[in-house]
Order: C-alpha cells, then sequence, then structure tokens
C-alpha cells in the first residue's frame, strides 16, 4: 500500500510537471512566434519607411532636375554654369545624350553617366516623362534620373542625372535611432549614415538577416534587408539595406523575466508534490487491509476472512462488495461447467446436420459446404461459453458464416453494377463532350478573316494554332467606313460550347459598336456590358482592339486581359509597345476600360498576341516566353505582316515539337508602309 501511494505521489507529481512543462514550451513557442512575426513586421516597416523615404527624395529630384536655370545652361553647352547649378540642386553630374545613347554634354566633363542603353533612352523618350531608380557608380548608391530634354515634342534629347542618398539614409537612421547602411553582397560600403562604423558592424551582417552583436559592451540588433537589384557600374548590382538599433536594456529585461519564471514553476512544482503525498496518505491508509482481503480472492483463495464489514465509510463498503464476489465465485463456476457440456451438445449436432446436408449436393457445392464447416469448427475451438444462459453457442457461429457469405456475394454483384453503370456514364459524357468541341471548332474557324493585302498602305495577317480541345481564342481585322484598319484578338476562360458562343458573342458585339464610330476604349466597355449581363457560366475574355488611320498613321489600342504589343520600328529594332492596362472583361459589368493612343513609325509593323502563346508550355514544361518571340521578330529580314505570322509560326512548330497545346495560341501581324 505505501508503495501504491508512493508511485500515485511520483505519477501525480509527473502530470503536474508535465503540464507546466508543455505549458511553458507553448509559451516560448507563443514568444518566438510572435518575436518571429514582429521582426518580420519590422523589417517591413523599415522597407516602406526606406522606400517612402525614397519616394520623397525622387520626387525632390524630379523638380530640381527640370530648374530653369539648369535648363538654360545645358541648352547653351556652358558646363561651367550647369556645374554651378548641379551643386545647389544637390546632383552629383548630369549626362544629355541623343536617342542613339550617345554623349552629347557632360558636367563634369570627365564623368559622362554612361548607365542607360538605347532601348532604355529609346523607352524615356517614347514615353515622354522621367524615370528614376537607384544605381551603384562612383563608390556609392545614388538615385538616377532620366527624362526628356528640351522644348521640341516628342524630344530627341534625353537628360541623365544623378544624385547622392546621403539625406535619406540619415532620416532613417534618425527614425530607427540607430544606424543604418547600404551594401554591396561583398561587403562593399555604398552608404553610411549613424554613430556606428561598418567595421564593426559588418561580422554580424554577414551572419544573416537577423543578428546580434556586442559593440563597446553594448548589445546591438542588426537586421539586413535586400533590396531589389539595382543597375549600375561596380559589383553585381546586389543591395543590401543594414540596420542597427542598441537591445542592450531589452536583454536584461527579458533575462530576468526568465529567471523569474524558472523560480515560480519550481515553487509551485514542490508545493505540488508535498501536497498530493499528504492527501494520498490519508486516502489510502483506511483500506489496506480490504486491499489485501481482495488480493488474496483474486488468488483463488476463497476461504479468506473479510475484515472490516461492519464500518459504515467506504472502507466498510469496499469489505462487503468482497464478500458478495467471494460467495458468488462458486456459484460462477457451477455454471460455466453447465454451459460447457452444452456448448460441446451443439457443436456436434451442427457436424451432424451439415455432414448429411453435403450429402445431397454437387461436388462444388459439397467442397463449399464443407470449407464452411472448417471454418465453423476453427472458430468455434477458439469460442468459450458466454456469461448468459441464453448464449447460442456453437448455433450462433454458424449464423456468422453464412451471413459473410450472403455479405460477400451482394458486395460483389453491387461493385458488378455499379462498374457497369460508369462505364455506360462515361462514354455518354464523352460523346457529348466531342460533339460540343466540334461545334466550338466550327465556329472558330468561321469566324478567322484572311490575310489582308488590298489596301494600299496597310496589310494584317493572323496565326492560329488551336489546342488539342477548344479554348475559344479568335482573332479578326477589317476596314471600317472612312478607311481606317481595326484589329481585334480574344480569348476566353474556359473551353467547349459555352466558350464558343461567348466567342462569336465579343466578335459580333466589338464589330457593331466599331461600326457605329466608337473607339477602342468605347467598344471594350460596351462588349463588356453585353457580356457581363447574361454570363451564368462566370466566363471571362481576354480582349484588345486596336484603330490604324492610314492617313495620319495614328494607333488608338485598349487591351483588356491581354499581353502588350511588340512594335517593330526596323530590322533588328523591336520594342514593348506601353499600353494602359485593362481586367478581363464578362465579370464585371460597370468597368469603364482605358485606351491608348500614339503615333506610329512608317514603316512598322505591330505584332498583338494572346497569353496562351506566350505562356503555352511543351512537353518539357518550357514556356515559350515573351523573350523567345522577341527574339524571332528581331531576327526578321521581312517585315511584312505575313513574313512576321510565318515566321511566329515556325518558331511555335520548333518550341512544340508539332503536339498541340492545352490552350489556343494566336498572333496578329499589321504592317503600316510607306
Amino acid at each position: 500500500m505505501t508503495g501504491l501511494r508512493q508511485r500515485m505521489t511520483v505519477a501525480a507529481a509527473a502530470v503536474v510537471l508535465a503540464v507546466l512543462v508543455t505549458a511553458a514550451v507553448f509559451a516560448l513557442l507563443r514568444i518566438e512566434s510572435g518575436a518571429t512575426r514582429h521582426a518580420e513586421d519590422e523589417g517591413r516597416l523599415t522597407l516602406r519607411l526606406w522606400e517612402g523615404l525614397l519616394d520623397q527624395s525622387a520626387a525632390a529630384a524630379r523638380v530640381a532636375v527640370g530648374d530653369p536655370r539648369l535648363t538654360e545652361a545645358l541648352e547653351r553647352g556652358n558646363a561651367a554654369a550647369a556645374m554651378e547649378r548641379l551643386g545647389a540642386l544637390g546632383f552629383t553630374a548630369v549626362t544629355v545624350v541623343n536617342g542613339a545613347g550617345q554623349t552629347l554634354l557632360a558636367v563634369p566633363a570627365d564623368q559622362p553617366i554612361r548607365l542607360l542603353d538605347e532601348r532604355r533612352i529609346g523607352q524615356v523618350l517614347a514615353r515622354n516623362d522621367t524615370q528614376d531608380g537607384l544605381v551603384l557608380t562612383g563608390g556609392a548608391a545614388q538615385l538616377l534620373l532620366a527624362r526628356p530634354f528640351g522644348a521640341q515634342r516628342p524630344a530627341d534629347r534625353a537628360l541623365v542625372a544623378i544624385r547622392p542618398l546621403t539625406g535619406s539614409l540619415e532620416a532613417l537612421a534618425g527614425v530607427l535611432g540607430g544606424s543604418a547602411f547600404l551594401v554591396g553582397s561583398d561587403g562593399t560600403l555604398y552608404g553610411h549614415a549613424g554613430p556606428l562604423a561598418w567595421a564593426d558592424v559588418r561580422p554580424a551582417a554577414e551572419r544573416g538577416e537577423e543578428a546580434q552583436a556586442t559593440i563597446g559592451a553594448r548589445g546591438y540588433g542588426v537586421r539586413k534587408l535586400r533590396l531589389p537589384k539595382v543597375a549600375g557600374t561596380e559589383g553585381d548590382g546586389t543591395l543590401y539595406l543594414v540596420t542597427v538599433r542598441e537591445t542592450t536594456l531589452a536583454a536584461m529585461a527579458d533575462s530576468l523575466l526568465d529567471s523569474s519564471a524558472i523560480l515560480v514553476v519550481l515553487m509551485v512544482l514542490v508545493a505540488g508534490t508535498l501536497g498530493l503525498d499528504w492527501y494520498f496518505r490519508r486516502v489510502f491508509t483506511p483500506v489496506y487491509a480490504s486491499m489485501s482481503a481482495l488480493s488474496a480472492l483474486a488468488a483463488g483463495d476463497t476461504g479468506v476472512a473479510v475484515l472490516g464489514a461492519e464500518r459504515t465509510d467506504e472502507a466498510g463498503q469496499l469489505a462487503r462488495t468482497v464478500e458478495v464476489f467471494r460467495s458468488r465465485s462458486r456459484a460462477l463456476r457451477d455454471a460455466e461447467e453447465r454451459r460447457a457440456r452444452h456448448w460441446l451438445r451443439q457443436q456436434s449436432f451442427i457436424r451432424r446436420q451439415m455432414l448429411r446436408l453435403s450429402e445431397t449436393l454437387p461436388e462444388q457445392g459439397r467442397r463449399e459446404l464443407l470449407a464452411d464447416l472448417a471454418r465453423i469448427e476453427a472458430a468455434s475451438e477458439g469460442r468459450t461459453p458466454c456469461a448468459r444462459t441464453d448464449d447460442p453457442g456453437a448455433l450462433a457461429v454458424a449464423f456468422e458464416v453464412m451471413a459473410e457469405r450472403v455479405r460477400d456475394q451482394h458486395t460483389a454483384l453491387d461493385a458488378m453494377v455499379r462498374q457497369l453503370q460508369s462505364a455506360l456514364d462515361t462514354r455518354t459524357e464523352l460523346v457529348e463532350l466531342q460533339k460540343q468541341f466540334e461545334i466550338a471548332r466550327r465556329m472558330q474557324a468561321a469566324i478567322l478573316p484572311p490575310d489582308l493585302t488590298t489596301a494600299p498602305d496597310l496589310e494584317a495577317s493572323g496565326l492560329m494554332r488551336p489546342a488539342a480541345e477548344f479554348d475559344g481564342s479568335f482573332y479578326d481585322f477589317f476596314l471600317t467606313a472612312d478607311g481606317s484598319l481595326a484589329v481585334l484578338i480574344g480569348q476566353v476562360s474556359g473551353g467547349g460550347l459555352a466558350a464558343g458562343f461567348m466567342t462569336v458573342t465579343a466578335r459580333a458585339a466589338l464589330r457593331t459598336l466599331a461600326a457605329a464610330g466608337l473607339g477602342p476604349a468605347a467598344c471594350l466597355t460596351g462588349a463588356n456590358r453585353l457580356l457581363a449581363a447574361d454570363n451564368a457560366a462566370g466566363l471571362s475574355i481576354g480582349l484588345a482592339m486596336g484603330i490604324v488611320s492610314p492617313r495620319s498613321r495614328r494607333l488608338v489600342f485598349a487591351a483588356a486581359g491581354v499581353p502588350e504589343p511588340f512594335l517593330l520600328r526596323r530590322f533588328g529594332d523591336v520594342v514593348d509597345l506601353p499600353v494602359a492596362a485593362n481586367p478581363p472583361l464578362g465579370l464585371d459589368p460597370v468597368m469603364t476600360a482605358v485606351e491608348t493612343a500614339l503615333d506610329l513609325p512608317v514603316p512598322s509593323t505591330l505584332v498583338l498576341c494572346n497569353g496562351g502563346l506566350l505562356d503555352g508550355e511543351n512537353r518539357f514544361g518550357v514556356a515559350f516566353g515573351r523573350a523567345r518571340l522577341s527574339g524571332i521578330l528581331g531576327n526578321l529580314d521581312d517585315l511584312s505582316a505575313a513574313s512576321v505570322t510565318a515566321a511566329v509560326s515556325a518558331g511555335l512548330a520548333e518550341h512544340g515539337g508539332g503536339a498541340a497545346m492545352a490552350v489556343d495560341r494566336l498572333c496578329v501581324a499589321l504592317r503600316v508602309r510607306a
């Protein structure tokens, strides 16, 4: 009894300890998770603060780079006046370049800025807007601005200027109450603000994104944040923002809190163990005698004396229960002997009857019946007579075997019926689906126009490579009443007959609205309102529409959910045409499309494609990609519309190996001749 009390005390103490340890572990995990989330939030806030400071610096630089006095000095080629004005505006250097990227004027003359190639300069001039970004030059991270230069519009020159980031770094360090550094991937320092030196912080920063450092007997938290890749002439262009904040007081507070928590847990454990030992000693001492008598009775000694039956507490109840158990154990042995004899009689009766039945069956049925009999006898050998007097014994085993045979037969029959029904349903669905795809393919092929070669100054050609199953894409081009050329491309999400009807509806709506004299944005807005009004299937459609006037060579273009078009200005010169982006149509009835208008060079070729052409993957999982298409267009020797579509068709065949893709791939080329 004393050993049981001690074991229960130890077990209860172990349970209390386990509960405390579990609670402590969960608390530590929660604290660690909270600290991780706090660190992530603090990192995001730091990046947002840095981006906000950069935006402020960029806004101020945009204003400063348009200074009239600086512009006048650069227009006159007065380098001395421009240099004086640069210092007042906070710029390090400025360069004027032409559209081919050649330097026209550099201030200072020995530091021309060569950070933009011809393509980037062309984009700045085409968009007629100021662009900014970070660059690594002159051993420091600086802000670069590029804008069109000159009174002529569109401008044929660009102004490129760089400005230090010292003010932004100092503002960040002041807000964080520490130090801030801009460093490269190899540890090269490109900017610094705050009291600490980079040589003291660098070992901690190189250990990871979050680290602790001890500098001059004080603790500091070091956070390393990766910034977007920047252009420049030094290093690999990777830039990190390293911030340092003092954590000495926070570490002391955490250590004090941990020590207090451990002391409280130990005190609770000791007090709980002592209390449990006292409680178990008081409870188990009165029932010791009854427990000893019960152990002897369980060993088969029915003559043991049970003491304490006269008591009125729980110990007396236990003693009287043991006395009842002793008196009934003798009667139980007699009942078990009677049931055993009855069990043997049942087994003998079932065996005789089943052997008699087997003599009347054919050979197969006889073997199965004898196998069932063997199973019944094997199962009966492992059973013991039940305590109830109405136990069917071996007869119950026989019924179990027969019921199992009936269940097996029904299960096999149900499985055969389900397989047959599933095969019939699958065949019917496949036939209906094939019919829908065939109807949709015929509708898709019927609306594709032939190449346009009759217009004197314009020509158009289209390419469609259909998917393995109908995907709902189309293209179209036609001449309007005033002689302008309208071109359309579209792709419906999903496939089947519903996508085919939406394709026809979208094409008819755009043609009708264009015939009424509406522009591309108005046509897309009207078509979206029509499609969204009755779109129970929830399909969406990507559409693009452009109208080219042959007299003014002006393109008005609107796109919704399709990639940006390409423009071929001359051999090997392929640029992305910047157009306004709109979401796919058919989902939001109140959506209003936005269009873009620009003048096309003469001669030039406009190339439109759908997302399936760029994103379609071959059997190796490699997408066709925008870069591949741009390379094909840049290697053309003939920029006619038919030659462009033929080259794109050959590129698709080489990429996919002639196999059909999961989505339609289409391309339309529009040539503006001189």
